[in-house]
Order: C-alpha cells, then structure tokens, then sequence
C-alpha cells in the first residue's frame, strides 16, 4: 500500500479529488463523458476506464444534467423537506439521552446493473446458506469446530455467543431468518463483505421508506428508470414469518419485537411493522403464561406464536439471559424451547457477526455445502493464528483493528504511534480477541450530500465512497434478497474507514430482461405504497384484532398524546394573547385597562408553571402597575419568547411540543404518516424562532438586539411562530377527529385531551378572576380569556355592549354547545369512559366525572361571579380548585389502574436489576 508525501497517511485515505478529479462536473456530462475515473484505484459506479458512463446510468445522468445545479440543489432541498415531513428519524444515544436526528437521504440513487446484481443475488444466497449451516452447526454438532476449521474461541468467547440458545429447535428450514451484509466494490469492480449482520439486522424499513421519498421527489425520473420494486421483499418477508409459526398453528399472529423508542433505529421498527401489518411490541407488552408467550391488550391476553426480534439476544429474558435486562421478556427462552413461540433471528444468531470468522469462511464453505465461497469478503486476519499475527503487528498502521470480546475499534492510518504501542501490546497479551481488515478503496458515485466533501460547493456533483446493505430472508430451501438495499455516503478520508455513514442512497436495480440497461417501461412500475398494498395478506381472522391490539403501554402513549397535543395549543393561545396585549399597549401605555396586561402574563405563569421562567419581577409581573414604559413591553417580549422557545422547562410551548412529538413517535406505528406533515412544521418553526433568539442574544455584546438594544423586536417572528403552532395544533386535532379509528386508543387520547382542557381551563379562570378587578381591568382581562378559549365570536354574537362576568362564566362553564365549555368537557369524558371496551372500563373514573359534572351543575354564573366583602370570588376558586384537582386525581387513577406496567420480574436467585 502507497503512503502520501505528506507522511503516515495512505494514498486511500488522501482526497482523491484534491488532484483535479472533478468526476461530476454537469459540463462533461453534457458532452457525454467525465475525467478518467482510476483517480487513486477507487472503482467508479458511473464511469467506466475510458471515462463514457456505464450503460445503466444512461437515463439518470441525463435527467440529472438536464436539471442544472439550481434545479438538483431544489430538488435535493425539497428531498429534505419531505424526509422531514414524513418524521424519518436516527436516534442519536449519548449516555442515557436519545436524540432525535434527521434522517439524510442522498439525492442521488446509486444504481447497479440488473446482470450485475443477479450474479450477486446468487452470491449473497450462497452466503446466507452458508451462514444458517454454520449457525445450526456451532449450537449443535459442532463439525466445524471438531474439525478445525472455525476456532472455538471464535465462537464461545464472542459475546453472540448464547449458551442457552444450544439445540433450541427453529419452526422454519432455517436457523438464521433474515441477514444482512455491508458490501462494497473494490478497485476492479468485484463485492466484497466488510461484515455480516445476524443478531437482529436493521435497515429494511428505513430502505423501504428511502425508495417511497427518492419516489415521489423525482416521480418523471423514476419511471423513466423503473428499477425492480423493493417492496416485493416486503412481502416476502410477511409470508415468510407466518411460515415459521410454530406447529399446528394454522393462524399465526406475529409482532415485531422492539427495544422501544430510545432505540437508535426505532423509526426502522416502527415503519417495518406498518409496513407488514404487525403490530409493534416491547418487553412490558409481553408475558409468559403456561409457557406460551402472550401480549396484553385491552385488559386481555392474545398469544403470540412468532416474534420478529430487534431486541439483542442477551436482553431477551431476564431470568435465563441478562439479569439486568429490563427489555425482555422473563420466561422467554422457556417458551422457545417448549416449542410455543418462533423467535426469529433465533437466539445466538448475533455470534456470526463475529468478524473473525471472515478469515476462516473460504475454508468452512466447501466442507458444508460443497462449494467454493462466491462472495468473499475483505481480506480479513486473526490474531489468533500466529501467521496472521505477524501480519498484523507489523501493519497495524494501515489496517481497522477490531476487539470482537469488547467490540472496540481503532483504524490503523488514525492512529498515532503511542496507540499503536498499546495495541501490539495488547494483542501479545489476548491475540484470539484481535482481528485485522485491510482497508480498501471504496467504489465512488456522485452525491449532492454536503457532508461527503464540503469542500465542493453547495448544489453540486461530487464523488463519494459508497457502500450498500443488502439483505437476505428465508424463503423455502433457499433465500429471497432484496432487490436493491439500503445505500450509504461514506464520510470522506480515515472516518469511512470503519463504513461511518453521513446519509443514505436508495439503491437502483436495473432490469436483467433488458441486457443491464434501465428500462423506460413505466407500466410495470408504481409507486411502492401501492406495491406494498397489492400484496395479498395470508388468508387470517387474526388481523383485524391484532391491529386494534393495544397494550397499557400503547394506551397510555395515546393518553398523553392526547393531553400534550391540547397542552401545546393551549400555552400557544395563551401566549399569543398575551403578546398581543402587550402589542396593543405598546406605544399606547396610557390607554385604559394597561394595567390588566402584566396580570394576565402572571396568569399565564401560573397557569403553565412557568412562574421561575416569566419571573416576578415589578416592571413585568405587579398586579398593581399599568404599562409605564416600553422596556416594559420589550421585557415582557422576551419572556413570551422565553415561554415559546425554553425546551427544558416544563410548561413551556416548546417543551409541550417536544414532548408531543416524542409521543407520537413511541407509537409511530399507530399514526397515519399525515401526523408528520402536522408536526414536522411546527418543530421547524420552533427551532427557527430559537436561532433569532439565540443570535439576538449573540447580539448582546455588540449593543444590539432585543437582548441588549429595543430596536430589534421579535414581536413579528413570534407572531409568525405562533400561528405556525397554532395551526398546526389544530390541523392535528382536526386529523385526530377524522382520520383516526375511534377505538379504545382513540377514545382514551381523546379523554386526555378533554382533562388537559378541563385543568388548563380550571387554572386559567381562576388566575385571572379570583379577585374583583376595576371596571377597565375586567374588561380587558374577559376579552383576553375569551380569546385564550377561542370563544370570543360566540360571545360577540349572543351579548351586546361591555363584557359582563356573568354572561362569560355561562359559555364556558355551562353552555353544553360550546365545545370550549367546562361542561362540555366532562360530558365528553363521561362519553369516553362509559364507550370503552368492557376490559377496560372504570367505574370509579365514571364515578369520578359524575362527581364532576354534579359539582359543576350545583353551581349558578350569578353565583360563580358574585364577590365577597374582600373583593375574592369564593365561590368561582372553590369551584375551579375543585375540578383541577379532581381531573388530576382522575388522571392519576387511569395511570395507576389502566397504564400501569406490570412489575418486573425478578430472577429466582436474586439477580440485579
């Protein structure tokens, strides 16, 4: 391998395009060519050896170079937005904290020629096959080891390994259900496997959920080139599933067994069980019964016979596997091994992960299935072998190093020499745990990712290392591969070396039929919600109750769904009323009723327990001052946009919205993808309210901004984000009534909803009205309630003249019409509660309602507005701390007796959890 002038650094690793390599410029792909494409020996998918473009990519780099830079960096923004709209996420974990971050998706397919690809379909098959015998030999007869041919620290001291799993019998013909496995080409065009992925394979949704957005972006496009439609392996692996049920069950009911929503690839989960039409399940969502493996739903229990898992081996049960695990299910193992449960990937699949066993597959291969190995992988060493020992130690500077026992990674040409000491150090002391791989030239396709060389100007072609994860399921006595896979954009320089990705690309199969070329027949091709939706379901009366199946955990999502959507358009309200009036007063101080201003941001205070953010202060928060001056209205500006923006205070329109967001993505596989159209845009407001922010508060130092100057007034851009809020709380309640199944999930997210408004309505009366205020005060602060409740119209058109207590404390206590009204809030939580299911009903929560609903009838508007000699409308705070406090309780008690998990099992002998 050549190193660079510049000194320890390998020729690969140098960027290849810093020497005049401008391989995508538009120009020379209008005049039909490029510069040669050997710029240092990475394979080029595009261009072949004299620089024409490869026949498969005729018709998408002439629709590419049609487009220009402009129309391709619209298109690639558009390609954002929609990933956005649709909520395709990566889970980012740091520590105990999981991140939401967007998805990228490239631009740019990369395509592979359909003759190519059906050479590595077989390839792949073979692979897999191979694998599975593996898999069943290492847990059973053990040949291979016996033999000598696999190591036995290979597998007994790789953490895949599971005691346990040894002679658990499989339903289906195979032991290894679904493998994936990262490739790339090297210098002369051939695959090669950087690593197998066995232990519960990720990517099928997030591929699948590629080709629909690349789909839609580039509609004219993607007919014209009609690749092989990807969701037929969607299909395959639905049928294949119910294939495994254990025996003599004829009607399967199969769920997607998931970590949960910290998972770094839940969106992955989540969108596959839609996908398929299983439902989504976690750990508390199951128990074993009689060793049988059953799912809670609807105060019932439904068996469950096969589980497609994405929870690691070890977590699955807690009283045989990992003792800590609080992701399994306890009694697990013993359902398997009774033969009442299918559990695929099997238990113990995660050991061919192993990449130490890339070193020794070209010998294992023609022992278990009389043939040489197709697809073979990078050129790969185990320390443990003296020989390969040597090789490493004296190149550890340009190999990926890997500990297989503790899953470290150090890449050779990034490390310096001090690393370097250690390691030849450590794999003296334990060489059976090391492994060495050559680090390759990675094939480059053209990108519009920024991130894959953002040296290049933004809008424009470049060349990026690629890599591709194809994926293989059991079908029958053989494996089915997925017609194209999951792409990724390999980060420039040493950092790709270890297949770190910074965005995705769909993948392209041409068609075979038409000698590799990309087909312009669009007949054939639709678009893949309509592929997924043709397949046919397998004959079953299981489906219809599976799919309205919801666990506790389910339920009480949807609860709290429901409460954090009405939350967020209730503090939105509030704060758009109260940045109002200050508007309305701001060069008009001396106007009546000014005073009335700073009491309402006090009750908007105390009505969102955001009192330590808004603060007390005199200038903002005296109940007993007007608008003096306009640093008042300027101060109290920014404490509104501290109230919108401020994520970490409970209360706060932000921290509502991040927490609704948060809710719907725990049960993504419940929502419509239209939930995303509604929430995406309001995240986006939010954030772009909080940059100004932070750059007016960047501001400060140099005298200007509302932080430190008046000048600037965020007054406008808070409107604006308002609004954008607001209407999207509404376009999610709006979704949330017609286009939602009024099921029981349905009903108890809608009972949320109306406690969160009965509370939020409770708070706010009293805050405002508990005292008797001037007659220029009430006046103003009963405007500002009747927009805060969205009733001012209403108003308007029964009464006539000055605003009276009275007349308001009718409409929205006691008006069964009006939809804002307390009244109308209890009928409906009475309407939910009493329309449950039999399992799931409450008496005491109906009692509790009644209760509600006889307190507020005893009550008169007269009474509720009258004033005691301390000027204090006893009457109305008793009422309103009444309800607050009993639709709190009542939350409480749904919690306790409906949402509560079940308690976690502990291990006979006392393990630690």
């Amino acid at each position: 391998m050549t190193v660079s002038a510049g000194g320890g650094v390998p020729a690969v690793f140098d960027r290849y395009r810093s020497d005049g390599y401008t391989l995508f410029d538009l120009g020379q792909l209008n005049s039909g060519g490029a510069a040669p494409a050997a710029a240092r020996n990475h394979y080029d998918e595009v261009l072949d050896s004299a620089g024409a473009v490869r026949p498969a990519w005729d018709e998408l780099v002439a629709g590419y170079a049609l487009r220009g830079d402009d129309r391709l960096q619209a298109s690639a923004a558009r390609l954002a937005s929609a990933v956005s709209d649709e909520g395709v996420v990566y889970n980012q974990v740091d520590g105990t904290t999981t991140i939401p971050r967007p998805w990228l998706l490239d631009a740019v397919p990369l395509i592979v020629d359909g003759v190519e690809w059906a050479e590595l379909e077989k390839a792949i098959t073979q692979r897999s096959m191979l694998l599975d015998l593996i898999l069943r030999d290492i847990y059973r007869d053990q040949k291979t080891i016996n033999a000598g041919l696999i190591p036995p620290e290979m597998v007994f001291g790789h953490p895949g390994y599971v005691r346990k799993a040894a002679r658990l019998e499989v339903a289906g013909p195979h032991a290894l259900f679904l493998h994936a496995l990262d490739l790339g080409r090297l210098s002369d065009g051939s695959f090669a496997v950087y690593g197998d992925r066995t232990q519960a394979p990720s990517g099928v949704g997030f591929a699948i959920a590629d080709r629909r957005l690349i789909s839609r972006t580039f509609p004219q496009l993607f007919q014209r080139c009609a690749p092989r439609p990807m969701a037929t392996f969607a299909g395959t692996l639905r049928l294949a599933l119910t294939d495994y049920a254990p025996p003599g069950v004829d009607d399967p009911t199969v769920a997607v067994f998931s970590p949960g929503s910290m998972s770094e690839t839940f969106f992955d989960q989540a969108y596959l069980a839609s996908v398929l039409g299983f439902p989504l399940v976690e750990g508390a969502d199951l128990t074993v019964r009689d060793g049988a493996v059953y799912m809670r739903s609807l105060g019932k229990y439904k068996r469950v016979d096969v589980l497609l898992r994405r929870v690691d081996a070890s977590f699955c049960d807690p009283l045989d596997l990992r003792t800590n695990s609080r992701l399994g299910v306890a009694g697990l193992v013993e359902a398997i091994s009774r033969g009442n449960i299918t559990v695929v990937n099997t238990l113990g699949s995660g050991v061919l992960e192993n990449p130490a066993l890339n070193a020794v597959l070209h010998k294992v291969a023609p022992m278990l299935i009389d043939e040489e190995l197709a697809l073979e992988s990078v050129p790969t060493y185990w320390a443990g072998d003296d020989s390969a020992r040597s090789k490493i130690v004296s190149s550890l500077d340009s190999l990926v190093l890997t500990n297989f026992r503790t899953g470290e990674e150090f890449v050779g040409p990034a490390t310096n020499s001090a690393t370097r000491d250690v390691l030849r150090s450590r794999i003296d002391a334990e060489a059976w745990q090391w492994v060495g791989r050559e680090v390759e030239a990675y094939s480059v396709a053209p990108s519009l990712t920024e991130a894959a060389l953002p040296a290049q100007g933004r809008g424009t072609l470049r060349a990026a290392p690629v890599s591709v994860r194809a994926f293989s399921v059991a079908q029958g006595p053989t494996y089915a591969v997925m017609p194209g896979g999951l792409g990724s954009v390999l980060a420039d320089g040493v950092v790709g070396a270890s297949l770190a990705s910074v965005a995705a690309k769909d993948i392209w199969v041409t068609n075979p039929d038409v000698g590799g070329h990309v087909s312009r027949r669009t007949e054939l091709r639709g678009e893949p919600d309509d592929e997924v939706a043709i397949i046919a379901r397998p004959a079953s009366t299981g489906y219809s109750d599976i799919a309205a199946a919801a666990s506790p955990r389910v339920l009480a999502d949807m609860f709290w769904f429901g409460r954090y959507g009405e939350r967020t358009e209730s503090v939105t309200r509030l704060a758009k009323v109260a940045r109002e009036r200050y508007q309305d007063f701001q060069y008009r101080p001396w106007m009546s009723g000014t005073a009335a201003v700073p009491l309402f941001l006090h009750a908007v205070a105390a009505v969102t327990g955001t009192t330590g953010l808004l603060g007390t202060g005199e200038t903002l928060l005296d109940d007993d001052s007007s608008l003096s001056s306009i640093e008042q209205v300027n101060t109290a500006i920014v404490k509104i946009a501290e109230l919108t923006v401020n994520r970490y205070t409970q209360g706060t329109i932000a921290h509502s919205t991040e927490r609704l967001v948060a809710t719907a993505r725990a049960v993504r596989d419940q929502m419509s993808t239209s939930t995303w159209m509604v929430l995406t845009p309001m995240e986006r407001a939010l954030e772009a309210m909080t940059r100004q922010i932070e750059r007016a508060r960047d501001d400060v130092g140099a005298g200007t901004g509302v932080f430190g100057d008046a000048a600037l007034d965020l007054g406008p851009d808070l409107a604006r984000t308002h609004e954008h809020i607001l209407h999207g709380a509404l376009a999610l309640s709006g979704l949330q009534a017609e286009s939602m199944v009024h099921d029981a999930a349905w009903l108890l997210m809608d009972l949320g909803r109306r406690i969160e408004r009965v509370i939020t309505l409770a708070d706010l009366t009293r805050a405002l009205f508990e005292y008797e205020h001037p007659l220029d005060m009430e006046q103003t602060l009963l405007e500002s309630y009747l927009s805060a409740t969205e009733s001012s119209v209403i108003y308007r058109r029964r009464n006539r003249g000055l605003y009276r207590a009275e007349a308001v404390a009718e409409l929205l206590m006691f008006d069964e019409t009006n939809p804002r009204a307390m009244i109308y809030q209890l009928a409906k939580m009475h309407d939910d509660l009493t329309s449950l299911p039999e399992e799931l009903r409450s008496a005491a929560a109906e009692r509790a309602v009644e209760e509600m609903t006889a307190e507020l009838r005893r009550c008169d508007p007269a009474d509720l507005s009258s004033v005691d000699g301390y000027g204090k409308r006893a009457d109305l705070v008793e009422l309103t701390s009444t309800l607050r406090d009993r639709a709190r309780a009542l939350s409480d008690l749904l919690n306790r007796t409906r949402f509560a998990p079940p308690r976690t099992a502990q291990p006979i002998w006392g393990g630690q959890l």
